[in-house]
C-alpha cells in the first residue's frame, strides 16, 4: 500500500484540501483509498461530510489503548465503494501527552495501517499543522510525503526545518521518504505567484510536482458542503488540477518546472525536459514547439501505463522555448506549467533550460 503523508507545519497552505481532493481523485481513477485524519481539528473529517462527535470511535481510540478493544473496522467510515475514512476528533489532541510515556510511540499509526495493505491501494494522511508526535506517526508510516506550499512572501518559511524532520525520520527508519513540494493557491495573474514557483524550484530541485493547484473558490465551497471537488463540481478548475495531481502521483515521478540536467552533460550544456499532460481518453497527443519548428507530428507523446498521463522526454540545449500540446486536433497550453508567453498567433507555454 502506498502511504502518502500531506504535511506542513504552516496552516492555510491547502494541506487538508489537498488530502481530501487527492484521495477522492485517486478513488475516481479506480484506486481503493483510505483517508486518515491525524489532525485534532478534524478538518478532513469535516470536509468529507462528518461533524466531529457524531460517530462513536476515531483514530484516537486506535492510537491510545484504553482497554476498550476498539478495532480498525470499528473506526473506518465508508464514504463510497473506493473511498473510506479514519476520522479524527478533538480528543486526538490528548493523544500526544498520552503517548509520551510509551515506547516506540512514533510507530503507532504504522502498526494500525500495516494490516490494511491488502485492502487499500493508497492511504492519504492529513497531518496537523505542527511537527509533533502525531506528525511523526504519519512520517513513520508513510512512503511518500506531499508538502503543499502556498504562493506568497512566506512560502519558503519553515521548509528547511520540515525537510530536516523528514531526513531525521529517514535516518531512524533507514527508509527513503520521497518528499515533493506542491504549489497551491496559485494565482496566475500575480507576479508573486510566478516568483514563488521559481523560488520553490530553486530550493527543491526535481522534487516539485509539475501540477500546480490554482486559486479556485469552488474548492472552498466543496469543503463547506462536505464533499470533495470531484463530487461537488467535476467540471471545475479545482477538479481538473487535483485529477492532474492524482495522475502524476500514480504514473510519474514529481519533478521541477525547469529542465532536469541530462546525464553526462555539464551544467551549461542544457538538459532533458520531460513534458507531461493528463489527458485520459485522448487518442493522439503531440508536443509542437519552436524547437521542432512547430511541425505537427514531429514529437508524439506516449501514455504511461493507461494512467491518462502522456509523456515525452526531449533533450534541449540551454535557452528559452515556447510550446503547445496538440490533443486529438485541439491546441492547448500546458495546464501544469503556469508560465506562458503571448505572440501575434496567441498564447504559448514557456520554459527555460539552464
Amino acid at each position: 500500500m502506498k502511504t502518502i503523508a500531506v504535511i506542513n507545519q504552516k496552516g492555510g497552505c491547502g494541506k487538508t484540501t489537498t488530502a481530501i481532493n487527492l484521495a477522492a481523485c485517486l478513488a475516481f481513477k479506480g484506486r481503493k483509498v483510505l483517508v486518515v485524519d491525524m489532525d485534532p481539528q478534524a478538518h478532513a473529517t469535516l470536509g468529507l461530510g462528518f461533524t466531529p462527535g457524531t460517530y462513536p470511535n476515531s483514530v484516537f481510540d486506535l492510537l491510545v489503548d484504553e482497554g476498550r478493544g476498539v478495532t480498525v473496522d470499528d473506526v473506518i467510515i465508508p464514504l463510497t465503494a473506493r473511498l473510506h475514512l479514519l476520522p479524527s476528533d478533538v480528543i486526538l489532541s490528548a493523544a500526544e501527552p498520552a503517548l509520551l510515556g510509551k515506547e516506540h510511540r512514533e510507530y503507532g499509526l504504522a502498526d494500525i495501517l500495516a494490516p490494511l495493505g491488502e485492502r487499500y491501494d493508497i492511504a492519504v494522511i492529513d497531518c496537523p499543522p505542527n511537527i509533533g508526535i502525531l506528525t511523526f506517526n504519519a512520517l513513520f508510516a508513510c512512503s511518500e510525503a506531499i508538502i503543499p506550499m502556498e504562493t506568497g512572501l512566506f512560502a519558503m518559511h519553515g521548509l528547511a526545518r520540515l525537510m530536516e524532520t523528514v531526513k531525521l525520520v529517514e535516518d531512524k527508519r533507514s527508509v527513503k521518504i520521497r518528499a515533493n513540494a506542491l504549489l497551491t493557491l496559485y494565482d496566475r495573474r500575480t507576479r508573486i505567484s510566478r516568483e514563488s514557483l521559481d523560488e520553490i524550484g530553486k530550493h527543491m530541485g526535481d522534487a516539485v510536482f509539475t501540477t500546480v493547484i490554482g486559486l479556485n473558490v469552488r474548492l472552498k465551497e466543496a469543503a463547506g458542503h462536505g464533499q470533495p471537488i470531484i463530487a461537488y463540481d467535476p467540471g471545475s478548475t479545482g477538479a481538473r488540477d487535483y485529477l492532474d495531481l492524482a495522475g502524476e502521483v500514480l504514473g510519474m515521478k514529481a519533478r521541477g518546472h525547469k529542465a532536469r540536467k541530462a546525464a553526462g552533460k555539464g551544467g551549461s550544456a542544457g538538459g532533458e525536459v520531460v513534458f507531461s499532460l493528463h489527458a485520459p481518453g485522448a487518442k493522439d497527443v503531440y508536443v509542437v514547439a519552436d524547437f521542432n519548428d512547430w511541425k505537427v507530428g514531429e514529437a508524439p507523446m506516449e501514455q504511461v501505463e493507461g494512467s491518462g498521463v502522456w509523456k515525452l522526454s526531449v533533450p534541449l540545449k540551454k535557452g528559452a522555448y515556447e510550446y503547445k500540446f496538440l490533443v486529438d486536433g485541439s491546441w492547448i497550453t500546458d495546464p501544469g506549467n503556469p508560465r506562458t508567453k503571448r505572440n501575434e498567433l496567441g498564447e504559448n507555454s514557456y520554459l527555460e533550460v539552464d
